[in-house]
């Protein structure tokens, strides 16, 4: 065991939006097991003090801004393992989201990430070793209805990963896909549901039904585990779903009819 613990504790791991959920839950995770755990928050000055992890290194990190993923590379140095874990949501129809707001999506789930794993690649390269988490979700499978953007820049995600793995296979770099299925996080969701609008019963529908899904939903601390899991792997799995009937629903999309998946989607969100 104490082997293990000294093992761990060189390596170094950063993770992406620590604030909360199940970037927090992993930080503390990783941190009492003896990993170096340095975390990303947008202002870590405003955390306070009793909801801050003993241990962990806090720096700041705006996901959108160049400049800020450049100065988080120069402060946090070489790294063992990157986990992409931030990211933020939507409710709304696809008319009514303004594309500002679209391109905000797209810059926080995907190209972000992609700009924080391109700081880090080089030093990875180098040592020829480094894993890489990369945290989609079964909505970029599977979209949920009136959160369009999210299930697309998710998809996305999912699909960079992918090729990134081929990309890194020769470095000694390993690249792994984690796709929740309804964990019960605090991911900040935008919501776009005006009266006036022609969706706006079916959109309040969704929220509703999703809001009652996540409360009976797995919890952060399950997440955290898998993590701890995938990172004491020698050679872990490309993709990951977890989530109540998360394996079950990946099967089930691979075999039913597309329009079986559709009309159950529908059911299931209390779509008209």
């Amino acid at each position: 065991m104490n082997g293990k613990k000294q093992e761990d504790s060189r390596k170094v791991v950063l993770i992406t939006g620590i604030s909360r959920g199940m970037g927090y839950e992993t930080a503390r995770l990783l941190a009492s097991k003896g990993f170096t755990v340095i975390g990303t928050s947008r202002n870590p000055e405003k955390i306070l003090k009793e909801n801050r992890i003993p241990g962990v290194s806090y720096l700041p990190l705006d996901i959108t801004d160049d400049g800020s993923i450049q100065d988080l590379a120069k402060y946090a140095g070489n790294i063992d393992i990157l986990i992409n874990n931030a990211g933020s949501s939507q409710v709304g129809a696809i008319e009514d989201v303004p594309v500002e707001n679209i391109r905000k999506y797209f810059e926080i789930n995907v190209i972000g990430h992609v700009q924080v794993i391109k700081q880090f690649l080089p030093q990875m390269r180098q040592q020829r070793s480094g894993l890489i988490i990369n945290i989609s979700s079964m909505a970029g499978v599977t979209p949920v209805p009136f959160s369009s953007f999210y299930g697309a820049a998710k998809a996305a995600m999912r699909s960079m990963t992918q090729g990134l793995r081929h990309e890194l296979n020769n470095f000694g770099i390993q690249v792994v896909d984690i796709a929740p299925f309804e964990v019960d996080t605090t991911i900040p969701q935008e919501l776009f549901l005006s009266e006036n609008s022609p969706y706006f019963k079916n959109a309040q529908h969704q929220k509703q039904r999703r809001d009652e899904n996540l409360s009976k939903a797995v919890k952060p601390k399950e997440m955290a585990h898998l993590i701890n899991k995938i990172i004491h792997l020698k050679n872990p799995h490309a993709y990951y779903s977890i989530g109540h009937g998360a394996k079950l629903k990946t099967f089930l999309l691979k075999h039913l009819p597309h329009k079986m998946v559709e009309n159950t989607m529908r059911k299931r969100y209390l779509m008209d």
